[in-house]
């Protein structure tokens, strides 16, 4: 099967299995505030960054793998993938045992970091173990998945961890609704990565009988490993900003505002991260089908895949962020109510995040399958703007304070400098290039947002506040902005012209 069927195959599984989760987990949100309260959501969302910040010990060791193992597995070298899951599972196991260590460590001191909460410290610390057992698990048992990914069958991976974690969803709303109980419910956080743990072992067996699941790692291994070592130690750096950037948000609102807020915060952050992995999930496998195409080191080829990805990602993320910010406002009312409204700022924030996430992702693959990680000093300057500028900002501007410093800090680090150092260490190509091509991509952007502003002062849809009236109405937006904005990119965009290329080629194929 070809990168593009591969890629394509684990993009619609992805994109079905995630919309049903979408669904249930906007459903089951709406339960848990009714069931469990404001306060206790957002300590639920604390714990979570918490965990993050823990999980820093991880390292970037499940990237560097993964860059690790497309070669051997464009060459079908069984024995070369089997050492490097090995040497994965050796390291993930004392990550594994350091996260025990630190995480009991950590509790001691819940008492005085939860003591503004009503809650009772013994339930916040058997949620805490709950969440860290699932931690846990992928530690010890769960690292194979690594494989899956590199070989472009991340779609497996997925069916299971979609369908055992809606299963999980369904069930503590219905312990919520019909015995009002929060121990039954953190029981299920705890129990159900039991079971995504079990079927995804059964499914690796199944898929690659010759992986070994018990290899020992040698000190010789550990000797051959020693640039993948390198790179580990590289993504560490980068691990730790890409958390400072996005994970820390939670920690400021809770340590400057209250938990309450973080509540009010994650119900926003909830949308636009299903958002950002549902678009995501479109590109499911490209980073495995990036790290194949570079493996063959055909510049020109390299060269024009990454274009047609940058086009693609910035129709996506332009449509969806369009949609976002017509649509949120009347999305969490008719969700959740009101109250629960925020800002305009806040939002168009929030929406600037989620673009630049989008249209950051071709430079990421590329970086990836490049192993692009020498710039250890680029994720600590992005965490030490970020922290300035949110603790300032929080301080001085309230909520949205904390999102302006991860906008500063993205816009730095993210889309003037990660660009630069592909295309000067990666592709090898002048600077110049990527800037021309990146202006030209913002300046179609802008110009259908335009059009189609100008054109709304003229459309009048009139709508009741329903999710049907409402479903209708972001259907006509997009129909419309989508059009505008296809029409400019296949006038204006050579990337986007040579996608098209593809896909109607993929689809004649298939048809012969």
């Amino acid at each position: 099967m070809s990168r593009l069927a591969l890629t394509l195959k684990n993009a619609w599984i992805a994109l079905v299995f995630h919309v049903v989760y979408i669904v249930i987990q906007f459903y089951s949100r709406n339960i848990f505030l009714d069931n469990l309260g404001d306060e206790f959501i957002g300590v639920v969302g604390t714990l979570k960054s918490i965990l993050q910040f823990l999980n820093l010990s991880e390292l970037g060791i499940g990237a560097a793998v993964g860059f690790s193992l497309y070669k051997p597995i464009y060459e079908k070298n069984q024995d070369k993938i089997n050492e490097i899951i090995g040497y994965l599972g050796f390291l993930y196991k004392r990550i594994g045992l350091f996260l025990v260590i630190a995480s009991l460590i950590l509790i001691v001191f819940f008492p005085y970091i939860f003591e503004k909460t009503d809650i009772s410290l013994g339930v916040i610390i058997f949620l805490f173990i709950a969440l860290l057992i699932s931690n846990l698990l992928s530690y010890f048992f769960g690292y194979h998945m690594f494989l899956m990914q590199a070989d472009q069958k991340g779609y497996m991976n997925i069916t299971i961890n979609q369908s055992v974690f809606v299963l999980r969803l369904t069930l503590q709303c219905i312990v919520l609704i019909y015995f009002e109980n929060v121990l039954y419910w953190i029981t299920l956080e705890l129990f159900t990565p039991f079971i995504y743990i079990f079927l995804l072992r059964k499914k690796i067996k199944k898929t690659y009988p010759w992986l070994i699941f018990k290899f020992k790692t040698t000190k010789e291994v550990r000797e051959r490993n020693k640039e993948l070592l390198k790179k580990i130690k590289q993504l560490s750096f980068h691990k730790i900003g890409g958390f400072v950037s996005n994970g820390t948000d939670n920690i400021i609102i809770f340590s400057f505002i209250n938990p309450a807020t973080v509540a009010f915060v994650g119900n926003y952050q909830l949308i636009m991260n299903n958002i950002n992995t549902l678009v995501s999930q479109f590109f499911n496998g490209t980073n495995a089908s990036v790290g194949s195409l570079v493996a063959e080191n055909e510049i020109k080829s390299i060269s024009k895949v990454f274009w047609e990805m940058m086009a693609l990602r910035f129709f996506l993320a332009g449509c969806a962020s369009l949609l976002l910010f017509i649509g949120f406002d009347d999305l969490i009312t008719i969700w959740i109510g009101e109250r629960y409204l925020m800002s305009q700022n806040i939002l168009i924030a929030l929406v600037s995040i989620f673009f630049i996430l989008q249209v950051r992702q071709p430079v990421d693959s590329f970086i990836q399958a490049y192993g692009l990680y020498g710039d250890v000093w680029a994720p600590l300057v992005q965490s030490i703007i970020n922290l300035i500028f949110s603790i300032y900002f929080v301080i001085e501007l309230g909520v949205i304070g904390v999102f302006i410093g991860t906008i500063i800090s993205q816009v730095i680090i993210v889309l003037i400098w990660r660009p630069y150092y592909l295309f000067s260490s990666g592709l090898k190509t002048p600077n110049i290039k990527y800037w021309i091509g990146f202006v030209l991509h913002i300046t179609i952007l802008l110009s259908s947002f335009f059009i189609f502003f100008y054109l709304a002062d003229y459309l009048t849809i009139k709508t009741s506040l329903s999710l049907l009236s409402l479903l209708l109405k972001l259907f006509i937006v997009g129909v419309i902005f989508s059009t505008i904005y296809f029409i400019f990119l296949v006038v204006f965009s050579k990337g986007f012209r040579n996608l098209l290329k593809r896909f109607y080629g993929f689809i004649k194929k298939k048809k012969n």
